[in-house]
């Protein structure tokens, strides 16, 4: 177990990098989202590892002190017993990997494996739904295995909802406003400023609908967010392949 600052701190961290990942895909900036969003993950993950690792073991590990290989991550998180729960292909990590590489050799080591197997390395402001699932079903995981709300990206996000910070968080993020009505009784509960509690509490009370893209009300985005999570889940994500018939996105 950490310090409830260090847990604090591991969450702004991830909050940030994810918050600006996955807008800058929004927008189509892939290899900005893409090194923010490995972040995002790669952070996540080892803020899970620090909690099973004493002070000694966290200075001595080298998966979390040193690599940035998402694969390598979770892998190691496995051993300890945590985010085990999480559903994700093989492909979908390596996607992560692909497009978190800083350095032209990586890239250019990443374009010839691709060339090797016949894979095409595309992506698409789509994308950010695969990448929505994957950290969010990180971010569940971890606030169940510590049982602390301080833990969570998504309950931070829910308690500053008065925030335009926290509606970027929440726009068009299906796999966060799927657990909206999970935290009702935390927010209900919170110690928040008195000139902010009834806002957020107002705001929280106008439904997922309004997080999505500032409407209320609107039985359309049930559907749209039910087939996003249908259609967008980091389990199914499967490399194209050249010749195959797919179509390209980029």
């Amino acid at each position: 177990m950490i310090e409830p600052r260090e847990r604090e701190k591991f969450r702004l961290i991830r909050y940030e990098y994810y918050h600006c990942g996955r807008n800058a895909m929004r927008f189509g900036n892939f290899f900005v989202a893409g090194i923010l969003l490995g972040y995002a993950a790669e952070t996540t993950l080892k803020a899970g590892l620090a909690e099973v690792l004493t002070p000694e073991e966290r200075m001595k590990n080298g998966i979390l002190q040193h690599n940035h290989d998402i694969v390598k991550v979770i892998n190691e998180c496995n051993k300890y017993g945590i985010y085990k729960d999480i559903a994700v292909s093989n492909d979908f990590l390596n996607y992560l990997n692909n497009n978190f590489q800083r350095y032209p050799s990586q890239m250019a080591k990443i374009s010839e494996e691709a060339k090797k197997t016949n894979i095409v390395l595309c992506n698409s402001t789509d994308y950010v739904y695969y990448c929505d699932d994957f950290i969010i079903q990180l971010d569940c995981s971890l606030r169940r295995f510590t049982n602390d709300n301080a833990t969570s990206m998504l309950y931070f996000a829910l308690r500053t909802l008065e925030t335009k910070y926290a509606r970027d968080f929440l726009y068009e993020n299906a796999f966060a406003l799927r657990h909206y009505e999970e935290y009702e009784v935390d927010l209900n509960g919170l110690r928040l400023r008195e000139d902010l509690k009834k806002e957020v509490i107002e705001n929280y009370n106008k439904g997922y609908q309004y997080y999505w893209n500032g409407a209320i009300g609107d039985e359309t985005i049930k559907r749209k967010i039910d087939e996003i999570i249908s259609s967008y889940k980091c389990s199914d994500f499967h490399f194209q392949k050249w010749g195959d018939g797919s179509t390209i996105i980029v």
